[in-house]
């Protein structure tokens, strides 16, 4: 016989939650100051010290929290929020490990870690958006002790759940009308935005020569091309938003008062700073404009699909369809809103979508292609189950090989 395994016994709340937090909090910060430090030690005529440059690091780590910065007079609030993927990842894995150290297994240590961990991650952001000014530059404390918040309390519950021994059971508890509604929303926004970074990336080719001469003007050097590409990376969810909101047909503000809509021309030129992704912007897509809208169309059938999967009534899965394509609009709403911002003063003070005029559009459409596709798989559903199947006494006896 093996001799018994001592298995470690849980670590308390009180410990694990703090350290998940500072653990993801310094690392994210430390990825961020990356790019600071590389410009710090390559630039011959920086006479910047140690302590500015630990303030710009910070300064830029809180702004990847999707947090706006003042630099003089100017509000900068259209960020690359695809960004915000790295406190996100950090802080599900932080969270994961203090599931598996905490032992959890019950709602209440649950809430305890997850939330014990937000508030200190949360602590941790106000006070370094408080700290790391530097000349010319600021952070909102009140915005980023909001957006940490909210960040932290997300990701940590989700990663605290992956770790912890319930997570099964938690997801069993819910109402399975819910889980059907959820599944079927988060298809539907995953396919606007799949549809629109398609459409980004077919525009990017499209003007490809134009990416190379605003690449060739700004002349950035070896580090400002790696952090151009990096800042290009983080706005790619943007770039997206942007292309659905122009398909549905809600158009995008450039500034000035301009918007680009498949409908409607251009009225006037507006100056737009020199970036690369700004190269596709649409200028004229012709007859296609018409078809563009179908977008949403497709991502109401996708979720009345999915929805399609359970055996439900047909009354209900209608309901569910249309609740899915309710919470799905939600959720294009708030994507719209954090593409939507200001990047400067003067004509770059409101850019982006309109978030109400596109989710109440993509609302529309989705219901357009949820509530007739629900209800024509509903009756093909009832035609298969209606079909007349052969009674005992039709089938054929085998023949008795006995005799």
């Amino acid at each position: 016989m093996s001799a018994p395994v001592d298995t470690p016994s849980p670590r308390a709340w009180w410990v694990v939650a703090p350290l998940a937090a500072i653990w993801a909090a310094a690392l994210g910060c430390a990825i961020f100051a990356l790019p600071v430090l590389a410009a710090w030690v390559a630039s011959v005529q920086s006479t910047a010290g140690w302590v500015q440059v630990l303030r710009t690091s910070g300064l830029i780590w809180v702004v990847g929290h999707d947090v706006p910065v003042q630099v003089e007079s100017a509000m900068y609030s259209l960020l690359p929020w695809g960004l915000l993927v790295i406190p996100v990842y950090l802080l599900i894995h932080a969270g994961r490990w203090a599931g598996r150290a905490a032992r959890v297994d019950n709602i209440r240590d649950w809430v305890l870690v997850a939330g014990g961990g937000a508030v200190v991650y949360t602590l941790i952001v106000t006070v370094v958006s408080f700290l790391a000014r530097v000349p010319g530059a600021r952070t909102s404390t009140k915005y980023a002790l909001l957006a940490a918040l909210a960040i932290s309390v997300l990701s940590l519950s989700w990663g605290v759940l992956r770790g912890s021994s319930m997570r099964s059971v938690i997801i069993d508890a819910i109402p399975r009308d819910i889980r059907v509604v959820i599944r079927g929303a988060v298809i539907g926004i995953a396919t606007l935005i799949a549809i629109g970074a398609g459409l980004v990336a077919l525009s990017l080719i499209l003007h490809f020569g134009e990416v190379i001469r605003i690449q060739q003007f700004l002349d950035p050097g070896p580090l400002g091309g790696i952090a151009l590409l990096l800042l290009g990376v983080g706005y790619i969810p943007v770039a997206a938003m942007w292309a659905v909101s122009y398909c549905l047909g809600a158009g995008v503000t450039i500034g000035g008062g301009v918007s680009l809509s498949p409908f409607i021309a251009v009225s006037a030129p507006v100056e737009l700073p020199p970036f690369p992704l700004l190269a596709a912007l649409p200028q004229d897509v012709g007859l296609v404009a018409w078809a563009l809208p179908a977008i949403g169309v497709v991502a109401g059938a996708l979720i009345a699909i999915s929805v399609a999967r359970g055996i439900f009534p047909l009354g209900r899965r209608v309901a569910l369809a249309a609740g899915a394509s309710v919470l799905s609009a939600i959720g294009v709403y708030l994507l719209l809103f954090m593409s939507s911002g200001s990047l400067g003063t003067m004509n770059l003070v409101q850019l982006g979508p309109r978030p109400a005029l596109g989710g109440v559009i993509s609302l529309a459409l989705m219901l357009i292609g949820a509530i007739p596709t629900a209800l024509l798989v509903g009756i093909r559903s009832r035609k298969t189950k209606s079909a007349p199947e052969p009674a005992e006494s039709e089938v054929d006896e085998l023949p008795d090989t006995a005799e």
